[in-house]
């Protein structure tokens, strides 16, 4: 089946006005005062003035004021692209949460939805500080406002552009973050409330689909999707993962677990085969074009793909694709994999990443500002385990230690308090303090200034929307879905659920208090659906559970098909031609380059390293 975008906006802007070229599936919506609508992608609901969830009964219903568009937009919830035409001025924004993209080539003349809607994208060379986050941070893609290129940038998240006598202004809806609250059993009622009804409104009557693995989040929604249609509007795909012959079938855990969690409620669960054995070079050529378009370059951007091509080959055609990310940043910064601490007890696996995520939170923050994070029995634990990686020192402000504890959750590869970039070996000491300065100031600077002990998690959440959501492990969930006609859903990321969550205290789970990571979750399944709590039990999904030594990068980087990918695209050193050398350490990056090339297997950070720039490279990238 083949794989294409389904719907795209153009926008070319002259001084004589603006013309929008849409195509695919995209509503045209004629609106009052002689105003013209196009809306691309899906609206899941709409928020009533009490805060509700109304459904949507097609577009002539959705609540489009072209006096306040940016008003309009944050009362639509879904992942779509807005603009709107009133009198001279065009306005373009997109969802609240920036789940999809707009690009804006640099000299403010064209606007689109993809990369290849833009005209010569590489025309002003590459984005540094762009390219530095793809190879440092987790998720392989620039932060959200930031593209590869100097010339195109992306609408940040509540940013929208106005257009008026061919000039640009960019306009933000300011952020009001929640307060946490006490946790008492009323506000755990609204988290039960809130993702049910996340699910109903996002779910279809004629049929709903999980992406299910054996964790928390997809057997929750499974667990919601029966309570809410029951089992005969219910079914299940996972992925089997084979990477390489020497370590076979990789998530068989995952595999068991979740074939006894769909046999318990009575639904189908589908095998799809990530067979990297042999398929990866032909499964990576038919996402290329599209994963250059958006600059997506990773292995669970591919199984996305495969999941999304097995259920269009088996769909009635009006079914929704459920899958649970969002979930692990969302109840527990994402520090809820059982992988702080290896340890052969799961339940001391789970405490070691509440310590992990303890260490971001408001107690441990106070302790920043005061200057006694050192005597705390749970910092000294995990910074033992740290080896001689090097710390930054604390700042002289609060507001200066506030932004450099978002800076180690979100700008590093290694998330600990105060981890410094002198630990990356990609960067030149210019390069980590470039890229750290204009990081920064752009995207945590007003959360340090604003965010107190009350907010700080609030602002965690929103800023999860800039970096890891919008990555190359989360974004190609939708695109992959949407390219084969796909309605995708991923409740945790519905925003009156995240608004509970963001409310919530370190008591619910984040803390060193006893209970459990993703606490909500966990009591809306004992109290409000029916859960097989007796099988989640035994290793979580992979053999790493088993074997700390195993690695998913080493096995695709050495075992699997990709390494001859990896090595032709490598080979010529294509990273020198888009890579300031004052900037990226162009000897190590070489080096590690050219021993890949020659055969020799490394690991730890360098593997790291190695991974993004091989799958970036092999995707490729404008210009080259």
């Amino acid at each position: 089946m083949s794989m294409t975008a389904p719907w795209s906006i153009r926008i070319a802007v002259t001084p004589g006005g603006t013309m929008v070229d849409a195509k695919g599936k995209v509503h045209r919506i004629s609106l009052a005062e002689g105003a013209v609508a196009w809306l691309a992608g899906e609206v899941d609901a709409i928020r009533a003035r009490s805060g509700e969830w109304v459904p949507v009964l097609g577009t002539g219903n959705l609540p489009i004021d072209p006096t306040d568009p940016a008003g309009s937009a944050s009362r639509l919830e879904g992942r779509f692209v807005l603009v709107i035409q009133h009198g001279g001025r065009c306005w373009v924004g997109t969802d609240p949460q920036g789940r999809a993209d707009v690009y804006v080539s640099a000299d403010g003349s064209t606007l689109a939805t993809d990369l290849s809607l833009l005209e010569n994208p590489a025309g002003a060379g590459y984005d540094a500080v762009g390219w530095a986050h793809t190879l440092v941070a987790y998720g392989a893609r620039p932060a959200k406002r930031h593209t590869l290129y100097a010339g195109v940038r992306r609408l940040g998240v509540g940013e929208s552009v106005s257009i008026e006598d061919g000039q640009l202004s960019s306009e933000y809806r300011p952020f009001v973050p929640e307060r946490t609250r006490p946790l008492e059993t009323r506000s755990l009622d609204e988290y039960a409330d809130r993702l049910l009804d996340a699910i109903q409104v996002r779910g279809s009557r004629n049929g709903n689909v999980v992406y299910l693995s054996s964790g928390w989040d997809s057997t929750a929604i499974l667990a919601c999707l029966v309570h809410l249609f029951g089992p005969r509007k219910v079914r299940a795909v996972i992925g089997r993962m084979r990477y390489a012959e020497r370590s076979g079938v990789i998530n068989q855990f995952e595999i068991d677990r979740a074939r006894a969690v769909a046999d318990y409620y009575g639904v189908p669960l589908d095998v799809a085969e990530f067979d990297y054995r042999t398929e990866g070079p032909a499964v990576l050529d038919a996402v290329r074009p599209m994963f250059r378009d958006h600059h997506l370059a990773n292995a669970t951007g591919l199984n996305h793909y495969i999941l999304a091509r097995h259920v269009a080959e088996t769909t009635n055609g009006d079914e929704t694709v459920f899958a649970g990310e969002i979930s692990d940043g969302a109840h527990n910064l994402g520090f809820s994999q059982f992988v702080s601490i290896f340890h052969p007890t799961q339940e001391f696996r789970e405490y070691a990443d509440k310590m992990a995520g303890y260490l971001f939170g408001p107690t441990f923050l106070g302790q920043l500002h005061a200057g006694t994070m050192e005597e705390d029995a749970v910092y000294q634990i995990m910074r033992g385990r740290m080896g001689g990686a090097v710390l930054d020192p604390p700042a002289a402000t609060a507001a200066g230690r506030t932004r450099q504890l978002m800076a180690s959750l979100f700008l590093r590869g290694t998330r600990f308090p105060l981890t410094s970039l002198q630990n990356v070996r990609v960067l030149t000491a210019e390069g980590a303090s470039r890229y750290s300065e204009v990081m920064e100031e752009l995207y945590l600077a007003e959360a340090a200034e604003r965010a107190t002990p009350e907010t700080l998690y609030a602002w965690y959440l929103h800023l999860y929307n800039s970096f890891h959501w919008q990555g190359s492990t989360v974004a190609p969930l939708a695109i992959t879905g949407e390219a084969f006609g796909l309605r995708m859903a991923l409740p945790f990321w519905d925003s009156r659920l995240q608004e509970t969550l963001a409310a919530m205290p370190e008591q619910a789970g984040r803390g060193l208090d006893l209970n459990p990571t993703k606490y909500p979750l966990k009591w809306t399944l004992r109290n409000r659906v029916d859960y097989p709590f007796h099988l989640q039990v035994g290793p979580h999904a992979y053999l790493y559970d088993v074997d700390p030594s195993f690695s998913h990068s080493a096995e695709i980087m050495y075992g699997s098909s990709f390494q001859g990918t990896f090595t032709e695209a490598l080979k010529a050193r294509p990273h020198r031609a888009v890579l300031d050398p004052g900037l990226f350490a162009m000897d190590h990056i070489d080096g590690v380059v050219d021993r890949y090339v020659a055969g020799d297997e490394v690991r730890g950070a360098e593997l790291g390293d190695l991974l993004n720039l091989a799958f970036t490279a092999s995707v490729g990238w404008y210009g080259v």
